[in-house]
């Protein structure tokens, strides 16, 4: 469709220069700074094109055919400035003459392309044909005596024409090219070159028939102007395209980073709940199973005893079970194992006790400030029965105490649960080496704002001190309002 137009308007202007010329064939209209606006915008066209087409990607199937064109475009492009901005004269129609000439050569050079890009070599060919049209303009800038004669009695010389023909002749070989690529390939882009080519030959021809300033001069410009415009609209579209595409890509690129935060979220919420499981497996159901263990094994040794004695332990270990079994139900169904609430803890540690003093020679008090239980949150509740079973279980299974204690007091806003023994003691500095318990405590007391702190010495007992922060009761608040 694109062609078809090109033709129309080539057509069309061909035959309205025929009939202007017939009709008034001594009309002249000299208006140099129109003409050389004209050149200028189409000078800068032809160099933005350039631009644009020698970064096609190198894995492009037709990167090499377009860093041709971009070649002839360039330095066609920087002909025309120097064309642009001279006077009329012999200067001025030579430029005009090379920058034909090498449009056409650099057009005609899709020939010798390769079906991908000839690499780094075709990188380089449009710097070189600028380097040359620059040095080259400049020459003649510089040395304007050096030009050959361009135009004798108000018409161009055979010098000035020649180089028009050769142009005229490679761009209308060059559109034929495209147009046959066009039919093979249905690209838009052979069919824009196809047609940029038409234009550009078509106007070196009328060129050749007319004299400056007169109607068919200004009919070759209108076709050039005609190229610029279709330029500019292809460089307008791949901006857009371009434009577009970084859009998209920075949407796309945040809906990544959207999507990358939100898995990480989840990974993370994932890890701290699989880590929350497995500290209150270990200080929950697998201390439960061990003290479910110990009273299996008591009621091992009482078989031979009383059997009230017997059905009391299996009684404990039955309880024991039942409360492992809470657990794990709580865990499938995502609840978590049962928590005590404040008020409750108090219960919880006496049991804690009451199980360890079952075991023989094996003695623990219990010490709990009156009132003191009430006051702790539910997660403080749940956070330290563990702290406490965890010490109490290492101290039954490592340290080989004869006594010990287990209290909770306050002081001065301070909650400290105190686990003792007179046991055989461990080196603090190895306390990693013994498993997760330990860590698991410490874990628990930074959740609650507070520090664990551990002193023991080999053969001289352990201490486990959990310190958190005690809230202050109504009473309390009401006076430090007051």
């Amino acid at each position: 469709m694109l062609y078809l137009v090109a033709i129309t308007g080539s057509v069309a202007f061909l035959l309205a220069g025929s009939v202007m010329h017939a009709l008034w064939p001594d009309w002249r209209w000299h208006h140099q700074p129109l003409h050389s606006t004209i050149e200028a915008v189409g000078g800068l066209a032809a160099i933005a094109m350039a631009a644009l087409l020698s970064y096609r990607p190198q894995q492009d199937a037709a990167a090499g055919k377009y860093r041709a064109l971009a070649g002839g475009f360039l330095g066609m492009g920087i002909l025309e400035e120097f064309h642009a901005v001279v006077a009329p004269g012999n200067a001025f129609v030579l430029f005009r003459n090379l920058a034909s000439l090498v449009g056409g050569i650099g057009f005609l050079s899709v020939f010798r392309t390769k079906t991908r890009g000839d690499g780094s070599l075709s990188r380089w060919k449009p710097w070189v044909i600028a380097t040359g049209a620059l040095s080259v303009g400049m020459w003649f800038l510089t040395a304007p005596d050096q030009i050959p004669d361009m135009m004798r009695n108000g018409t161009f010389t055979p010098v000035a024409v020649a180089p028009q023909s050769l142009a005229c002749l490679c761009f209308l070989i060059v559109a034929a090219r495209f147009l046959l690529d066009y039919r093979r390939s249905r690209m838009a882009e052979d069919a824009l070159f196809a047609s940029l080519a038409l234009l550009f030959g078509l106007a070196e021809f009328v060129f050749v028939y007319s004299i400056p300033w007169d109607n068919r001069w200004w009919f070759w410009h209108g076709l050039r102007l005609t190229a610029c415009l279709l330029t500019l609209g292809y460089i307008s579209r791949s901006y857009f395209h371009v434009a577009t595409g970084l859009e998209q890509a920075l949407a796309e690129q945040i809906q990544a980073k959207e999507m990358l935060s939100r898995n990480e979220h989840s990974l993370r919420t994932m890890l701290e709940e699989r880590a929350r499981m497995a500290r209150d497996l270990h200080d929950s159901t697998i201390q439960s199973l061990f003290a479910t263990r110990l009273s299996l094994e008591r009621s091992q040794r009482l078989l031979s005893g009383s059997y009230q004695d017997v059905a009391a332990q299996l009684g404990t270990a039955a309880e024991g079970l039942k409360t492992v079994i809470g657990d794990l139900r709580g865990y499938i169904v995502g609840l978590g194992p049962l928590r005590p609430e404040g008020p409750a803890l108090e219960t919880a540690l006496a049991s804690l006790v009451e199980d360890m003093n079952q075991v023989p020679s094996r003695h623990f008090e219990l010490q709990v400030e009156a009132g003191l239980a009430k006051r702790l949150t539910d997660e403080q509740a749940a956070q330290l029965l563990p702290i406490a079973r965890e010490a109490m279980s290492n101290s039954l299974r490592y340290s080989d105490a004869r006594s010990g204690r287990l209290a909770l007091l306050s002081e001065h806003g301070i909650v400290r649960l105190i686990v003792e023994d007179d046991g055989s003691g461990f080196d603090v500095a190895s306390v990693h080496e013994r498993g997760h318990g330990l860590n698991n405590m410490q874990t628990r007391a930074t959740m609650l704002g507070g520090r664990l702190e551990i002193k023991a010495h080999p053969g001289q007992g352990t201490r486990v001190v959990c310190s958190i922060p005690l809230r202050p009761t109504d009473q309390e608040r009401n006076d430090a309002a007051s």
